[in-house]
């Protein structure tokens, strides 16, 4: 049972900050790799105490502290301070406390199209996304990919030549009865087509890929956080050989690994995107006057992203 938070809705002001994140360099360059998973870092506090095994004595130290304060009765109105094992505890109340039991309906949430361009942005897609390499052609208008969910876009390139193209749609979120984990599961159906020509049958390769990015920020602005970055290959071929409208289309959905959850706190605003990501490179000429050729295409369409809430 949580206090309920009413929080102020989001403006455009938001959608520009979002944008602007969007097209900054480091998060161009993230999507060039080709990795998804890394072993955690190693961190250490400056004394070289593994940070794991700092934390875990810390909260023995606070845990100490709370259970020796040995509070017996309720504060309505006041504070106090206890130090000891080097840490400060400090206990305040001073407001009643009024729970408000949220129902099972106002922590599901799904948001579709916007057919009727209201932007309401606690049902809808709220605003499109778009970037592209040096060969990337961007299909959708942002009317397409407010109103009717549709992802479209190409990516070619020739001998020597690397490029992608991305395309997506955004929607804004905010928790409004207390800290929340989220878990956010987009439906997602798609089609490809490819081609792989040339004089010579060098390597080439193409990529379509589908993923769900989350940046959030404080609500005055500012401090931004990238709280989830993940994608996942619906399609893929590297070839030597000569082939021309390869075809393949699907749906992916959480059964595909296409969601995840975060941690979702009432003090930040939160961008959640779901995109298609294209990726083609031809390897160099070995000869004169050889020439490769890759072309990859995908139509999308997102019917709708379900965010689900667990108050924490």
């Amino acid at each position: 049972m949580k206090e309920q938070n009413i929080t102020e809705g989001f403006d455009e002001s938001d959608v520009a900050a979002a944008n602007e994140s969007l097209n900054s360099a480091s998060f161009k360059g993230r999507f060039i790799r080709t990795e998804c998973n890394v072993s955690d870092p190693d961190w250490k506090v400056p004394g070289g105490q593994p940070i794991k095994e700092h934390v875990r004595n810390q909260l023995n130290l606070l845990r100490h502290d709370v259970e020796t304060t040995a509070v017996n009765q309720l504060l309505h109105s006041g504070v106090f301070q206890k130090f000891d094992a080097n840490t400060m505890l400090t206990i305040a109340h001073n407001r009643f406390f009024k729970p408000v039991v949220p129902t099972a309906r106002d922590l599901f949430h799904v948001s579709g199209p916007d057919r009727n361009n209201t932007t309401d942005w606690r049902r809808y897609y709220r605003y499109a996304w778009k970037d592209k390499g040096p060969n990337g052609i961007i299909n959708s208008t942002d009317a397409q990919i407010i109103r009717e969910g549709k992802l479209m876009c190409n990516s070619y390139a020739y001998s020597g030549q690397s490029s992608y193209s991305l395309v997506g749609e955004g929607i804004l979120f905010r928790p409004e009865f207390g800290n929340a984990m989220i878990s956010i599961r987009p439906y997602v159906q798609w089609l490809t087509s490819a081609s792989f020509t040339g004089t010579e049958n060098t390597p080439a390769s193409a990529t379509a890929n589908l993923g769900i990015y989350v940046e959030s920020w404080q609500s005055g602005g500012g401090n931004h956080f990238v709280d989830r970055d993940l994608w996942i290959p619906v399609w893929s071929q590297n070839t030597q050989s000569f082939k021309t409208n390869t075809i393949a289309g699907g749906a992916a959905t959480v059964s595909d690994g296409l969601s995840t959850e975060i941690l979702t706190i009432t003090q930040r605003k939160y961008a959640i995107f779901v995109y298609a990501y294209l990726e083609t490179n031809a390897a160099p000429q070995q000869q004169k006057n050889e020439l490769r050729f890759v072309t990859l295409d995908i139509e999308a369409t997102i019917p709708f992203v379900v965010i689900e809430e667990k108050l924490v």
